[in-house]
């Protein structure tokens, strides 16, 4: 579609949005109020994962608006604005100056170049199981309504429940249609290696609010694709290892090319974003950050460590406890999926007390 039509379109999808005042067409730049995630869906309870990027748009930063909607209350407002990467955001934590966007209209249908099937999931070829032949003939109106990456290419979602490669569509991600999911997003690192630095976290609440900021900001890296990696991670987030090869085999591959967190590099993130405390770098310096409770006393929020008694130079491992027999932590295998939530194991290895940081 030429930029001329997008531009027409979206001047057209911004009359009738109750509260809103058309704006320009073309996309617009705003400051960022407050460290934004990025949502496939108009949804503020969403999890982080395939609907929602964490951290996608720093505090401060500038975000490209294309179009606003109306949708779940969040901030004060039920104003939401989808940016020019196909991501929703709260409209309470833009500062627009009072100029708002056009309205977003979907689905947005756009002529198939050739003879399409519709498939039933992304990246499937013409014949898959369940495709319907000839879907969508050439010249043919597709209504696309979202797009999201297969195999490195873009695909289209139809209003039909099916999807068509994009490059026999629009040929390109198209401002003003949201992304249906977050593969293929790629992590926003610097290329910083060992711990690396970030903006602190509320300091501010109740002991139970902190927790749960704490563990949220934890959770917030599951599912993300982040390796273990011998030093990474820190107060900034995510970032590459240090020189380290695993049981010290070179054929095993240096942690200096992977990317993502170890142990204490998660929990020291966590407890920075959560609620701006710094509980030190390792986890000898960690097992002494807060008060020690016998481990028959646990509670969510709590570090637990591995090592031999209350020796903090013995520690080998830390993880966060979320309640219900369940752990938080980044660990080997280096498989992607390093960062993971799973029940309680390896007591017997356990230090004699887990470390309470809020009282």
């Amino acid at each position: 579609m030429s930029a001329r039509k997008i531009a027409l379109a979206l001047l057209v999808a911004g009359i009738g949005l109750g509260g809103l005042v058309p704006g320009a067409a073309a996309a617009q730049s705003y400051s960022v109020k407050t460290t934004l995630d990025g949502r496939t869906v108009k949804d503020p309870n969403v999890p982080v994962g395939t609907q929602r990027v964490s951290d996608k748009y720093p505090a401060g930063t500038q975000v490209s608006l294309v179009c606003q909607d109306t949708g779940p209350s969040y901030g004060g407002s039920t104003v939401w604005d989808l940016t020019s990467d196909g991501y929703w955001i709260p409209g309470a934590y833009v500062e627009t100056n009072g100029v708002a966007q056009p309205r977003c209209v979907l689905p947005k249908s756009f002529p198939a170049k050739v003879d399409l099937n519709g498939r039933v999931h992304k990246g499937d070829p013409s014949t898959a199981p369940g495709a319907v032949v000839d879907k969508y003939l050439a010249g043919a109106s597709v209504p696309v309504q979202c797009q999201a990456t297969a195999g490195g290419t873009i695909w289209d979602y139809t209003t039909d429940a099916l999807w068509v490669p994009d490059q026999y569509v629009a040929n390109a991600y198209v401002p003003g249609i949201p992304r249906c999911d977050t593969d293929g997003e790629s992590p926003a690192n610097t290329g910083e290696h060992g711990r690396n630095t970030g903006p602190a976290g509320p300091a501010t609440g109740t002991s139970a609010e902190k927790i749960a900021r704490v563990i949220a900001a934890a959770k917030s890296m599951v599912g993300k694709g982040y390796d273990y990696a011998w030093g990474g991670g820190g107060k900034g987030g995510p970032s590459y290892g240090i020189h380290h090869y695993p049981d010290n085999d070179p054929a095993q591959g240096d942690d200096y090319q992977r990317f993502g967190f170890d142990c204490s590099g998660l929990t020291l993130y966590a407890f920075w974003k959560g609620a701006g405390v710094d509980l030190g770098y390792w986890t000898g310096e960690q097992y002494n950050a807060g008060t020690r409770v016998p481990v028959s006393q646990m509670k969510a929020g709590d570090l637990i460590f591995w090592g031999d008694g209350d020796d903090s130079e013995s520690t080998t491992h830390v993880a966060l406890y979320l309640g219900g027999n369940q752990l938080l932590e980044s660990a080997p295998p280096r498989d992607g999926k390093s960062v993971h939530i799973r029940s309680l194991y390896g007591q017997a290895n356990w230090m004699n007390h887990v470390i309470r940081v809020f009282n």
